[in-house]
């Protein structure tokens, strides 16, 4: 049951991978639009969170998950600013991947957060 719970996993991390990049390029926008794509990366978010991250990985993968929500929160600004002189549509599709990847990473790192706070409480350790 364990092996199969660490493929589940793996899966929903590479499908949630492979849907930001496609889900942030095809969007057309700087951030997803298609709701099939959203529900998706939230779900896969949701098992990544669940099945692959330990509570010793949490801090790397909250501040990572943190990074990634700013700077799509940010979007267009002084960073995306040279590769917007070169493409803007360039500069649209990264934010687009990067907003992705915020939206696959926040519910797993809401789930990080909350393993490091039980794993913290936990007595004897």
């Amino acid at each position: 049951m364990a092996k199969t719970l660490a493929i589940v996993g793996k899966v929903a991390f590479v499908v949630g991978v492979l849907f930001a990049i496609i889900g942030g390029i095809w969007g057309g926008k700087s951030v997803p639009t298609n709701d099939f794509v959203i529900v998706v990366l939230l779900v896969a978010g949701i098992f990544i969170g669940l099945l692959n991250i330990t509570a010793k990985e949490s801090a790397s993968v909250l501040s990572a998950a943190v990074a990634l929500i700013i700077l799509g929160i940010w979007g267009f600004s002084p960073a995306s600013a040279p590769i917007a002189d070169v493409s803007h549509v360039l500069a649209e599709n990264l934010v687009g991947v990067v907003c992705a990847f915020a939206l696959l990473m926040a519910p797993a790192a809401i789930i990080s957060a909350i393993k490091a706070v039980i794993s913290t409480a936990k007595p004897g350790d």
